[in-house]
């Protein structure tokens, strides 16, 4: 009894460690306005704690397997708080990515004496542990231990969804596990082939920009070129050859399984497409088109193939995630497509994928662009209130002006269109639903539009009088696909007046 008592009380140890110096520093820029959200965050902290002692509990009870992962414990639970609170980044798909593929140079651009020190310390706190667990801990019956501590991990893992999917998987230690498995699964095993929907080139052009702008989150309610009350797009509004379509229609109202319908011939009644067949990038490519992906989201594993189509994958924030709560900004894509362009020739096609609307809205405005106010102080999104919620909305929208707008002027003196499209939209508060994932109004309703230029029209005022006589119709957002490609002068197989914005 005497020994157990030695050995839980080195294990509480260790818990404490790893809670103070691994697993807060991700709750360091939770908004908090009261005693609620304060518990809030301490019931998540402490929810991480138990998955750490239990996570200890169970290694602990081998001498051998702790000398092995106590000090791995240490430097990577080191190296990630002391990224997430100095650099404000976490664990992502995108950033295993981005981190396997950089080159040395880069890589001690972000190295410090002050993370050498950090880690050092931690490192010799593991030491310390694994050395007293050798010399001054001896634990009979190891292995009772062991499969009473495996069974309590699995049973706290899997006793709910959300404790498992939105607080264990998001922090320290098992985001290490979560996301590296999700960056392997995402690899496409060798051999393995899409193929290219078959297409025709209906017209040539020696040049033409094509700009895709995938928004998130927005809704079609709240712009201010659709009729809402509030100036929302005042420079896009103002802007001349800009057609607002306000009657898109999304079936997915989640990133996940919205992009494969955007990108790909998928469709409710052919969800096949989306694993057999390519996205219109590889058909842009087919075409003579150089195409890259610039994205300020992470490497979402359903639509990770679409993205490694392209010639060019851009990452803005790659150690960005919605459980960070710190500037993430949109603007932050304009000079790298500035950098882009130079390179590509004069048929380039452009897939910039937004953070846009999402929760925590005020995260993702610059503080000088606070519109509209009082703005939400509580990362509860339940507990902002109606006023505050929709002032925070309403900014992002009207900071989602300013970067297409600024996004615009870059190509306004080319043969070149833009097209934006939310994959879905946002409920605030209506029926009691926040965020998206909700079937209803407001979220199925995203937001939608199309700028060209003068050269554009120039070239192909057959599809500009289209879009005019279209603007007004209802589309599902799997239009987008067709329409895109049309947009270049490019038919694809299936192709019909009722998906195609440009017929």
């Amino acid at each position: 009894m005497r020994e157990t008592v030695h050995y839980l009380l080195w294990v509480i140890g260790l818990t404490v460690w790893t809670v103070v110096c691994f697993i807060t520093p991700y709750f360091m820029d939770n908004p908090v306005d009261g005693w609620y959200s304060m518990a809030v965050v301490f019931a998540h902290i402490s929810a991480c704690g138990i998955g750490a002692f239990l996570i200890l509990y169970a290694m602990g009870c081998s001498r051998y397997l702790t000398a092995v992962v106590l000090p791995l414990w240490a430097l990577l639970g080191a190296a990630l708080a002391f990224y997430r609170v100095g650099y404000h980044v976490t664990l992502t798909t995108m950033l295993i990515a981005v981190t396997l593929h950089t080159n040395p140079e880069e890589a001690m651009g972000v190295l410090s004496w002050q993370l050498v020190l950090w880690v050092a310390v931690q490192m010799m706190i593991a030491c310390w542990a694994v050395w007293w667990r050798w010399k001054r801990i001896q634990l009979t019956s190891a292995w009772v231990h062991g499969l009473i501590a495996v069974v309590c991990v699995g049973c706290y893992i899997g006793s709910s969804y959300k404790l498992r999917e939105v607080i264990l998987y998001q922090r320290f230690p098992l985001n290490i596990v979560h996301y590296g498995y999700l960056y392997v699964a995402g690899l496409r095993p060798a051999g393995t082939t899409r193929t290219v929907p078959s297409f025709t080139i209906a017209e040539t052009t020696d040049s033409l920009t094509v700009v895709l702008v995938i928004g998130e989150a927005t809704r079609a309610d709240h712009m201010q070129m659709n009729g809402y009350e509030r100036e929302t797009t005042p420079l896009l509004s103002a802007r001349k050859n800009v057609i607002a379509f306000p009657h898109i229609f999304s079936e997915q109202t989640y990133t996940d399984i919205c992009l494969p319908h955007m990108l790909t011939r998928a469709d409710s009644a052919h969800e096949e497409f989306q694993y057999s067949e390519t996205s219109f990038i590889r058909i842009y490519q087919a075409a003579g088109f150089r195409t890259a992906w610039l994205s300020n989201q992470d490497l979402g594993h359903a639509y990770r193939d679409y993205i490694e189509e392209s010639d060019t994958m851009i990452f803005a924030n790659a150690g960005k995630s919605q459980y960070v709560y710190s500037q993430w900004l949109d603007g932050e894509l304009l000079p790298l497509i500035k950098e882009a362009m130079p390179g590509h020739p004069a048929k380039a096609l452009y897939i910039l994928h937004t953070i846009g609307s999402h929760w925590y809205y005020n995260n993702h405005v610059p503080q000088n662009m606070y519109h509209f106010q009082p703005l939400t102080t509580n990362r509860v999104v339940t507990n902002n209130g109606t006023e505050r919620l929709v002032n925070s909305y309403d900014n992002t929208i009207r900071y989602m002006d300013y970067f297409v707008d600024s996004l615009i002027s870059t190509i306004e003196d080319k043969r070149a269109i833009l097209i934006f499209q939310s994959d879905h939209g946002e409920a605030l508060g209506e029926e009691g639903l926040y965020l998206h994932g909700h079937e209803i109004p407001g979220v199925q309703d995203p937001a939608c539009f199309v700028w060209y230029s003068d050269k554009y029209a120039e070239t192909y005022p057959k599809k500009i009088k289209a879009l005019v006589r279209n603007k007004n119709k209802r589309y599902r957002t799997d239009y987008l696909f067709y329409s895109i490609l049309s947009a270049a002068g490019i038919e694809a197989d299936g192709d019909s007046p009722e998906m195609n914005i440009f017929r």
